[in-house]
């Protein structure tokens, strides 16, 4: 009779176990998934970040058309930098990182600027 409650009571522990490790991992995957699509959000948002920063980039090189950095500009209020602007092949190239949440997303572009408009390039 102790034989049979002993081996009900190691086979029920021994069950409680192997289904708390199955919850454990299963909890775990759960929180890995949660953490990338977080990376991924704030990927997507610092890209958007450094449009801002290229935007006032732009803005400035309407006002200052001999406008050039090759320092970093720090703007907190956009979570972004703008990391240089620079003139090639006849046009000028506008380098800019969002930064928030320490997640770095880098974006160029390139613009004409004339007398009365300003043109995108890729």
């Amino acid at each position: 009779m102790n034989k049979k409650g002993f081996i009900s009571m190691t086979l029920v522990i021994s069950i409680s176990g192997l289904l708390f490790a199955l919850y454990t991992t299963k909890y775990i995957e759960i929180g890995q998934f949660f953490d990338q699509t977080s990376i991924k959000e704030y990927r997507l948002m610092n890209f958007y970040n450094a449009d801002s920063c290229i935007d006032q980039a732009i803005l400035t090189l309407t006002y200052d058309y001999h406008f050039r950095l090759n320092s970093k500009r720090e703007l907190k209020d956009f979570n972004c930098s703008i990391d240089r602007v620079f003139e090639e092949n006849g046009h000028i190239r506008i380098v800019a990182t969002g930064n928030y949440k320490g997640i770095n997303v880098e974006k160029t572009i390139g613009i004409i600027l004339s007398d009365d408009r300003v043109e995108v390039i890729k």
